[in-house]
């Protein structure tokens, strides 16, 4: 039996308003991950505008989709379970929860107490692997383009 660990994750919450879709790799060789929030466009993240941390809940998979410099920032978190697949055309579905997180600056008033705040969103969605032939072609290319 394989053990397929999945690349591609598309996930919604189930007014639809918040949906992402992540690849861990893409023809590059870099992660890409876009977020909709409605009534907002969709953004595109990639490389190390995405930041992935293991734990042993989960990959909690992390863009900024706000900064200043002096009244704070926020960010969109995912948490990825450990997902096995079967053959390369499988699908599994599964639940997860998405973290917006609040983060005060220098400037934030209070300048005292809680520095970050999350906002939980649900989300379910598909998890699955898609097959690249250009990837290690074009990853190559990269790579001895930029030594």
């Amino acid at each position: 039996m394989a053990n397929i660990q999945p690349n591609r994750f598309v996930l919604q919450s189930a007014d639809g308003k918040t949906k992402v879709d992540y690849e861990t790799t893409s023809l590059v060789g870099q992660p890409v991950f876009n977020l909709t929030q409605s009534p907002g466009p969709i953004r595109h993240f990639s490389g190390s505008q995405i930041r992935r941390v293991n734990t042993e809940i989960g990959t909690l998979v992390t863009v900024t989709t706000h900064v200043t410099i002096d009244t704070g920032s926020a960010s969109f978190s995912v948490l990825i379970p450990a997902i096995s697949l079967n053959a390369v055309g499988e699908q599994k579905s599964f639940q997860t929860e998405a973290i917006i997180t609040t983060h005060t600056g220098p400037n934030s008033v209070p300048a005292q107490g809680v520095h970050e705040t999350y906002q939980f969103i649900p989300l379910t969605g598909q998890a699955s692997f898609i097959l690249s032939l250009l990837a290690p072609v074009v990853g190559a290319a990269a790579k001895a383009a930029n030594p």
